[in-house]
């Protein structure tokens, strides 16, 4: 976990500067929890969608799985295109670039590049608030099936 904070704190940093460049009326801020299945590791995470078009949206992102031996931050610029807007759910298709920083017992550090391939499907619970849940393929040299719970503002 030597290396961890300072890549969280530099993702931070980077969703910071998203917010800040976006205009407040289309930015919602988001946290999220889950798994990453192939760490066998539970994770937090935060983000901030912006549109950019009617219906594809920017979500730039933090997450941080910490388990017994293998520790995985990522931080990724995934975009989205949401379907079915006229119900009483979303339901979204995207993906995008992500830098991954990997740590595990015994073993080097290790930095990578990857896709994020992923799909998801929001609740329009209230004007302020929408759970959601999303699952994400992180395709890069060690592959991760993630499943995300969470909840924009």
């Amino acid at each position: 976990m030597r290396h961890i904070h300072r890549v969280a704190v530099l993702g931070v940093i980077a969703l910071f500067a998203a917010a800040v460049a976006s205009p407040a009326r289309a930015a919602a801020f988001g946290v999220r929890t889950g798994v990453y299945a192939d760490a066998n590791a539970g994770f937090v995470g935060g983000e901030v969608l912006t549109s950019i078009a009617p219906n594809f949206y920017f979500d730039p992102n933090l997450e941080v799985a910490l388990a017994n031996n293998h520790d995985v931050v990522t931080v990724n610029g995934d975009f989205h295109y949401d379907f079915l807007t006229d119900r009483s759910y979303y339901v979204w298709a995207g993906g995008g670039p992500g830098f991954i920083h990997r740590e595990r017992e015994f073993e080097p550090d290790r930095n990578d590049l990857g896709l994020n391939l992923l799909a998801g499907i929001g609740w329009k619970a209230s004007a302020k608030v929408t759970p959601y849940v999303q699952a994400k393929l992180l395709v890069s040299s060690d592959d991760e099936a993630v499943l995300a719970f969470g909840m924009r503002f």
